[in-house]
Formats: C-alpha cells, structure tokens, sequence
C-alpha cells in the first residue's frame, strides 16, 4: 500500500478533501483558525505534484504578507519551483498584467499608480482650476466618493445614467477631470488597477483568451472580502473548464466600507452549480471558552451559511469581562492587567490589543507610555509615507514615467531651487496650452528658458533616466540622494553647535534603508531589465498595505479590528464594548451584521485567554469643555454564554447592579446583573481559589479574593479585622466574614 505524500500528511479529512479535490469548482468554508492557509499551500503543492504546471496556476489573496507567507509555505513543500506559481494580491496579480497589455486601452508599460496622496493632490488642483471652494467641498470626502464608486464598478457616466448624481454635480465635474488629468498622466489610481484589467479582458477578448489558457487553476483567498471588481475579475479569468476554488467564510466578512459584498461568497453555488462545498470547521487556534463565546456572538446573525466551530483543546480560561469607568481608567487597568501577565511570564510580543476604531487608541497610548509599556500602533505612519521617502520615489517615479505631473509638482522644487509658485501656474498654463506633461513643457518650453531652477531639475532627471538604464535601483537612489541636492539640504540643517540636527540624521538614516530596501529586492520572474526592476519595486511599494507591516515582536500590539484580520495572539483584549463604540453608531440601523463580524473577527484572534472591557462612561469634547455621559454595554454582551464568562478581573473593578444601565429592558438587565455579578469565578492566572478553614490561615503576604472587589495582599491582621493592598494599590481595612473571600493558592 503506497503512503500519501508528505503534503497530505497531518491533514483532518476535511482538509484532506479540500487538498484533493483538483477539478470543477470548489467552495471550501473555512471558519476561524481551521488552517485555511495550510490547506491552499497544500492544494497548490498537489496540484504540482499531480503535474500541474506552476505557471498555469494562479493564487490571489488580499495583502502581501498574506502572499508573501503562502509562497514560502508552497516552497517549502515542493522546493524552488514553487516560486514560479503566480502568488499575489488582486491589484498587485492587476498591475503585473497590465505591464503587460496595457498598450491596448492607449496607456505605457510605464504608467504610474497613484496613491490617496497622490489622489488628494489631483483633486484639490482640479477644484483650483475650477474655481471650487475646497472649505466647502471636501477634497478627501470627493476622494472617496470616486473610490466607492469605482469599488463598485461603476464610472462616472454610469453614476450619470443611473440618476445618482446630476451631471452638473460637483462630484461629476471633478470626476470627469480626474479621469482626463490621470490619462494624460499615463497614470492610474489603485481602484483602476481592477477595473481597467476587466475592462482589458471585456474589449480585447484575445487578451482575455491568452491569459485564462496561462491560469487554468483559480485559487482565491479570503473570498468573503471580494467586491464587485474582483469578482467580475475572477470570471473574466476562470476558463470552460471552471476550475476555481475559493477559500473563505462569510462569518468574518468586514470590509463591506471597501465595497466587500458577502452576497458573493453565499451565491458561489449559484454562480457555479456544480461546486463542491468543504466545510472546515476544526478550529486549532482558540481554547473552547473563547469559541463558545464567538460562535454564540455570530449565530445571532441572519443568512449565514450553516457552519459551526469546534475544538479539541481544553477550555481554557474564561473569557474575563473587566467593567472600568470611564476611557482613561480602563487604559490604566489595560496597563495594569499587561504588568500582571508580565509578573505570570508572559511577553510583551503575546498581547494584542483591539479597538473598533482609530480614535480609541489615545487613552491607551497615554497610559502605555505613563507606565513604560512597549508598544507598536498598526496602521500608524508607515515608512514609505515619510517626507523624504515620499520625495525619493517621485524622483524615481518621474524617471520611470515622464509624464506623471503629481510626482514633479511635488519635488521639483525640493530642495529649493528657485521654481516659485507664480513659475509653476505659468508653466502648468503652457503644458494646457500645447496638450504636454509639465516635465516634457519644463524641457522645452518658454517658462523654462527663464528659470535656472525648471533648467536644473530637467537635467536631473535626464541623467537619472541614462543610469536607470544601467544601474540597479539601490545605486540609483544613492546617486538621486547626491545629484538631486537632498543630501546637502539634510547636512545643511544644523544646530547652533554646528552640529546635524537629530532630524535630519534621522531623514538621512532613512534614505540609507531606501537604499538597501531597493538593493535587496527580489524582482518577479521575466523581469531583467534595470528600467523594469526599478518599476516592479515601486509598484511592489504602491500596493503596500498597513497590514503589510504587523509588528513581530518585544511590543503590545495596539490596533483596529480591521487591521487584525488573519493574524492571532494567545492573548487579546477587546476594549470600548460599549453601545455607539462597538458597534459603532454608524452602523446601529443598517451595518448591524458586519458590526457583529467584526466582534467575531476580534474575539477568535484570541488562543488562549480573551479579556473585554467596557466603561460605565463616556468622556467626550463638547462646547470647549470635558463632559462625562452614561454608557451602555454593546448589545453584543448580551449575546454571551455564562458558563464561558468570568465576571471580574485582578486590577479590575467588578460589575455590580449599579453598572447595569437602567434604560435597558428588565429581561436584559436581569441577564447583565446574572453574568457580570459578582460570583465567584477564579480570577486569570495560574492559581485557584480555596475557602478559608481559619483566621490563622491568614497572615502578612498571603494574597486573599474579596467577591465583588478582587484579589488583594494581606498586609496584617488583628483578630478577624484584616488591613489588604486593593488591586488599585490602595489599602483598606476589612473584617472577615462581612465580606465573602477566599485565598489565593499557586498552582
């Protein structure tokens, strides 16, 4: 009898037929933690060893890490060749396509991809030049009217047809010179990366042909997540022989703000009659107190597709709820309560803490710092978006595009150089006149001849386009930083000890990991040329996500719900579980759903113990002056198996009946005041509660656990009156026997 190979070795049936179904369509259902990534490694390992070409199959996922971690795991599988399997990101999978094909809508090979930066520059200079008043349109809100839009496949002619804006509408007016000012750009935005590839495949059929005979296989990553785009891109891909198979779970849809449509993952089988449904429901990273929770949170939801997690670890802790009182104590008691994990041998690096939004993580920063408490906040400012990052890669995206005019207004004057305000608006005047880039009517035009500094920054960039055919990237930056003057203006900014400012050292230590960040970039394959290596790394930094750029170590991780999407800690604490913050008030009419995918989303992140906090009130700005309101609990909460729940935690305060909000219905007040009372549950760490056979068990050191207050430290006692240190750090005196207690053993 012959062995299976090594890559079905260790594989749960349902993985095992997830692996092996090679043909026809497939929708595998893969709940939190179920080794999803582990099973489209391995479908793609068998499918090469079923001899599958690697160049016939295509995997997309949604973030390059993701990508990244997917080819490493195929390598290791099968070795070298695996690298030639097409792993990546739907607009990254978009843009090397279109490097390709993209002559036939009349842009370059060399277009340039235009980030929200770049996007919000475009826009505020199309409402200069048609006399708008940006104080009242926004340019950041029409920025993301185009991009919701686009999302969704629609243009401006459609949102026109369709009655949704008139066509004298601001928004169409900017719209429409927008898409005119990126075309005589040669450039596109991200959302255009999707949406030009279908348009590609829908008007150049043989197009379409060549590359649906290139990837026979279709293997798609987090498919609840897809929009409209990705999914008319998955169907102009798939071939007669339908082979795609799908990965995902509608249970953690939640980017529905991107345009996401979990519609699309729940009518797979209609789109595809004959798809076969795996269902994963194994989950191997969460203990079972935390999944109890999770999958009764979800359950609640409507039009899901029928799936249930289970495990075979332990139960684990309970799931701690910590009631604080306003935002500013519960970061204290977050603060307090990772010292405490600190004091029972945990890392920094294990503990996660997540948010519904942004703005939440203020409170908590300030009270980290406060109390010397490493930390990273994901999605904070990312390397590449620095000032001088920024200012090198337009240069660079200058040579490789000549007619990107977001990259020259930005630096053509950095350092300065003498290009005023009143050169550019009359050399931006000229290239309107005679239908040019501004960089092509700074080479040749009138304006030029008057200004040294238009003459000078041409000359720049003309002899960094003759090196760009010669040297690697890494060599031409290090020629850019010198040629360009940015070395010298950083050297120039001096204190009055004549010494580099701390700053400029700090710009200049950038720049040198610019530097080594182009040279040691690994290009994709067919991509030999200097000229094409230095466009594949700037794309490759286009379509970077804050997901990209996850913390791996020595810190409290600090970020979004969103932001934590595929990733897991064995210890994660959810905080503002308060109605209006999670869920979010914008959300309470008609997003109710994601807003509870996004709970599930945060809760199974956890392996091994999960906290979630919430306050009994809200301070807010208001009227040049601080004002504290009544805050509820999340409806969520309600929502909560007792039996997994713990209803007090060491530093915390415990919930009481006075916390419970009296505008809530008597059933559900009863239910709070039930699982959030004070019973006796043993508090988190590795220790249990006994109760006490005698006032002589009690003495200076022994650590006690009061109900209703938590565990405090004895520090004397006279007769059955004890003096205890209060998890505040406060002491109080108590008699025992007046209040319920029970001591502390070390397990």
């Amino acid at each position: 009898m012959t062995s299976d190979p090594a890559h079905l070795t260790g594989l749960n049936p349902e993985q095992y037929e997830a692996v092996t179904t090679t043909t026809g369509p497939l929708l595998i259902l893969a709940g939190a933690g179920s080794g999803k990534t582990r099973v489209l490694t391995r479908r793609i390992a068998h499918l090469l060893h079923t001899g599958v070409s690697p160049e016939r199959i295509l995997a997309v996922t949604f973030t390059n890490k993701a990508a990244a971690e997917m080819k490493e795991r195929v390598v290791e599988l099968v070795g070298e060749g695996g690298r030639k399997v097409w792993i990546s990101t739907f607009h990254s999978t978009c843009c090397r396509i279109l490097r390709q094909d993209i002559e036939a809508l009349g842009y370059t090979r060399r277009f340039a991809i235009y980030d929200d930066d770049d996007q919000r520059r475009v826009i505020k200079d199309i409402m200069d030049a048609l006399n708008m008043d940006r104080k009242r349109e926004d340019p950041r809100a029409l920025s993301g009217q185009i991009d919701h839009y686009k999302n969704r496949m629609l243009g401006v002619d459609d949102i026109v047809n369709q009655k949704r804006h008139s066509p004298t509408s601001t928004l169409v007016r900017v719209w429409r010179e927008y898409d005119a000012m990126l075309q005589t750009a040669d450039a596109l935005d991200f959302n255009d990366l999707i949406g030009m590839t279908v348009r590609l495949y829908r008007e150049h059929p043989g197009i379409r042909s060549k590359w649906q005979e290139r990837f026979q296989y279709l293997l798609v990553d987090e498919y609840q997540d897809t929009n409209r785009g990705q999914y008319d891109l998955l169907h102009q891909l798939v071939g007669d022989d339908d082979n795609i198979a799908v990965v995902g779970d509608d249970d953690q849809s939640i980017y529905g703000f991107r345009g996401a449509d979990v519609s699309i993952i729940r009518s797979f089988h209609e789109d595809h009659p004959s798809a076969k449904i795996v269902r994963l429901e194994q989950n191997y990273r969460s203990s079972k107190n935390i999944l109890d929770v999770a999958n009764a949170l979800v359950a609640k939801n409507s039009e899901r597709l029928d799936k249930s997690l289970w495990t075979e670890a332990p139960d684990g802790p309970q799931v701690q709820m910590l009631l604080c009182g306003n935002p500013m104590d519960e970061a204290r008691s977050v603060s307090r309560m990772i010292h405490q994990l600190r004091r029972m041998g945990r890392s920094y690096q294990d503990i996660a803490v997540i948010y519904r939004t942004n703005a939440m993580s203020r409170p908590l920063e300030q009270a980290f710092v406060r109390d010397n408490i490493p930390h990273r906040i994901v999605g904070g400012r990312k390397f590449y978006e620095r000032r001088e990052i920024r200012d090198m890669l337009c240069y660079l995206r200058l040579v490789v595009n000549p007619a990107d005019d977001a990259a020259f207004l930005r630096v053509v004057n950095v350092p300065r150089r003498g290009v005023g305000a009143a050169s550019l608006r009359k050399l931006r005047d000229e290239a309107t006149e005679r239908g040019t880039p501004l960089l092509a009517t700074a080479r040749s035009g009138a304006v030029a001849r008057k200004n040294s500094g238009l003459r000078a920054f041409t000359q720049i960039i003309d002899e960094l386009g003759s090196l760009a055919l010669e040297r690697d990237p890494g060599e031409l930056i290090a020629e850019l930083v010198v040629r360009s003057g940015y070395r010298t203006m950083l050297e120039g900014d001096r204190t009055s000890q004549d010494q580099i400012t701390v700053d400029a050292r700090n710009r200049l230590a950038n720049l040198e990991e610019l530097i080594k960040d182009a040279a040691q970039f690994q290009p994709p394959e067919l991509v030999v040329t200097p000229v094409e290596i230095l466009t594949a790394w700037l794309d490759r930094i286009a379509l970077s996500a804050d997901s990209d750029d996850i913390p791996d170590g020595g810190e409290v991780t600090m970020m979004t719900v969103h932001s934590s999407k595929g990733l897991e800690y064995p210890i994660i604490i959810v905080v503002q579980m308060n109605e209006g913050k999670f869920p979010h008030s914008r959300s309470l009419d008609s997003g109710i759903d994601e807003e509870r995918r996004l709970a599930y989303v945060a809760f199974t992140r956890a392996m091994e113990r999960l906290v979630v906090t919430r306050t009994r009130s809200d301070t807010q700005f208001s009227g040049g002056r601080l004002t504290e309101s009544v805050a509820t609990s999340s409806r969520f909460l309600f929502d909560l198996p007792e039996a997994a729940i713990a209803g007090d935690l060491p530093s915390g305060v415990p919930a009481s009946v006075e916390a419970v909000n009296l505008g809530m219905p008597d059933e559900k007040r009863q239910k709070l005041k039930t699982f959030l009372g004070n019973r006796r549950h043993s508090p988190p760490g590795d220790y249990t509660l006994v109760d006490l056979e005698s006032l002589e068990e009690v003495e200076s050191g022994v650590r006690l656990h009061f109900a209703g207050v938590g565990v405090c430290e004895v520090l004397s006692r006279q007769g059955a009156s004890v003096t205890v240190k209060l998890p505040t750090g406060r002491t109080k005196r108590v008699v025992l026997g007046q209040i319920e207690a029970q001591r502390v053993v070390e397990d």
